[in-house]
């Protein structure tokens, strides 16, 4: 368990022999079925994905700690309103929070501070997040930007 590498291999070992069963066991399941469990599956990720996840997530956050509570309520909120689910920010938070509590606010850190901020405003660019945002305060979006999203979608 603290060899990374035997861990590695075991791992992959174990993923093939799980991947090989799942296939079996959905190749064997009959056709009609198949679009009964996809009516009911579906929706029930859904909902475990969009709604349930993101409140284990931040109710694991604030469980950490006041300052880990507070970075997974911040990257949540805003990775709800660009990505439309919470988890990734939280999960981003808890690393921050997590981080600044064991070793300070040190150049690592620091560094993963600017690499989460550097993603989200990436991640809102390209979503046009900043387009919407101008839109919903009823501002007109100034030209160059709209060229600039233009320019980067592949409409």
């Amino acid at each position: 368990m603290h060899d990374p590498k035997k861990m590695g291999f075991v791992g992959a070992i174990i993923g093939a022999i799980v991947v090989a069963f799942l296939n079996s066991t959905a190749a064997a399941i009959p056709a009609a079925l198949q679009v009964t469990a996809v009516a009911v599956l579906v929706p029930a990720a859904t909902t475990l994905i969009n709604i349930v996840m993101p409140i284990i997530f931040w109710l694991a956050a604030l469980d950490a700690g006041k300052r880990t509570g507070f970075w997974g309520t911040l990257f949540g909120g805003i990775a709800q309103l660009i990505m439309g689910n919470a988890v990734p920010g939280v999960v981003l938070g808890i690393l921050i929070g997590k981080g600044v509590d064991e070793i300070g606010w040190r150049r690592v850190t620091k560094i993963m501070m600017a690499a989460i901020i550097i993603l989200f405003v990436l991640s809102g660019f390209f979503r046009g997040f900043d387009l919407e945002m101008l839109k919903s305060f009823n501002l007109q979006a100034p030209n160059w930007l709209e060229n600039m999203h233009n320019a980067i979608t592949l409409n």
